[in-house]
């Protein structure tokens, strides 16, 4: 029977750096910083830049540019991007694919200079080669990194572009906790995050496998509403998720409290700190994003869900199949969203949406909460 072929030992190299990265980040843009510097002696670069996104939208939120592209080119590329015609392997684009990850040259055939980005910012500024990556989850889009290269430099090989595609799961579900965490110190009022350390039992504690090492007090209020039997220290439901995170690394679920209200718990293998587990509590919320174009535009409920689809980057026939609903109400719903907005396409309403809501709220740099929203 012929052997499997198996990845090199490079490859697996990488991958712990990058999990290590991932373990002891403390914010996003620390997190951009280190598995950069994980993946450098493995996919070399001569410049990168790496952002989060909305996944409500795929918009950006705020990131690490410094080592990217210049003041005037980073713009250019803005407005490339939300400004105007869509260009190729646009970030939108990658969110919804099913790679998630492609070259500049990949998704030009070869022709680099059909690219308005290629034209207009990575050659004048003395680049080519152009990697672009979005990593997300079932929740949406998080992240997005590009990695650059010189003229001078071969282009980025497939083995490269698995690697970069290979760090997904990590990359998002670190994004995702170092988001929650900012979150739950940050909020103190009810209905924040709310925290349970758990570690093994001991021998003499033949109850559980798992105790509770502490609970904040926002989380005991959660708690107080699971309407769960207890299965050792925590509810069933919740014992069940920490060692399903235990056994697999991460683990999430919803819950309906006995409000009506839905949580969400996140469960996570907590490595970095020894042996034990860390569970996150908190409501069960819509993007907000849905709210902001509501009160800043006039638009209704469902107009500005069709606008906030539109802006990820779904098409009519998608948002009728989402919302359940015909085509030629979308078409009507969009007609109005575009009187209101006052503007004449989709590319100018995307260009709108991010140039009048998200840019502002990234220079005056707010912080992100739990569901990548601005808080």
């Amino acid at each position: 029977m012929p052997r499997m072929p198996t990845r090199p030992l490079a490859f697996d190299r990488a991958m712990h750096a990058v999990l290590d990265a991932c373990r002891y980040a403390t914010t996003p843009a620390g997190l951009f910083v280190a598995v950069h510097q994980a993946l450098k002696p493995h996919v070399p670069v001569d410049r990168w830049c790496a952002m989060t996104l909305d996944p409500a939208t795929s918009l950006p939120t705020g990131g690490v540019h410094e080592n990217g592209f210049s003041v005037a080119g980073g713009e250019r590329v803005l407005r490339l991007e939300y400004g105007g015609p869509a260009d190729v392997n646009t970030l939108a684009d990658l969110a919804r694919s099913k790679a998630h990850v492609n070259t500049l040259s990949a998704a030009t055939h070869g022709h680099v200079e059909t690219s308005a980005r290629f034209r207009e910012v990575l050659a004048p500024e003395g680049l080519r080669h152009e990697l672009r990556a979005v990593y997300r989850d079932q929740h949406g889009a998080w992240a997005a990194m590009v990695l650059l290269r010189a003229p001078d430099r071969e282009d980025f090989d497939p083995r490269e572009v698995e690697l970069v595609a290979a760090i997904n799961e990590p990359l998002t579900r670190a994004l995702r906790r170092l988001l929650l965490l900012a979150e739950m110190h940050t909020r103190a009022e009810p209905g924040a995050p709310g925290l349970v350390l758990l570690e093994p039992a001991t021998a003499a504690e033949a109850r559980s496998e798992l105790q509770v090492r502490h609970a904040s007090p926002i989380a005991l209020q959660w708690l107080d509403q699971i309407d769960d039997s207890s299965a050792g220290p925590l509810p069933y439901a919740l014992y069940s998720l920490a060692l399903r995170a235990a056994r697999e690394g991460h683990a999430v679920t919803r819950i309906r409290a006995r409000s009506g209200r839905w949580l969400t718990a996140h469960a996570e293998a907590a490595l970095a700190a020894g042996p034990g587990i860390s569970l996150i509590l908190q409501p069960s919320r819509p993007h907000e994003i849905a709210q902001i174009l509501a009160g800043a535009y006039g638009l209704t409920t469902r107009e500005a869900e069709v606008a906030r689809l539109v802006a990820a980057g779904c098409t009519n026939e998608e948002i009728a199949k989402l919302l359940f609903v015909s085509r030629y109400t979308v078409e009507d719903h969009l007609k109005k969203s575009y009187e209101k907005l006052d503007v004449r396409s989709r590319s100018e309403l995307v260009s709108r949406l991010f140039f009048d809501q998200y840019v502002p709220r990234t220079k005056q740099e707010i912080a992100l909460d739990g569901t990548g929203w601005f808080m």
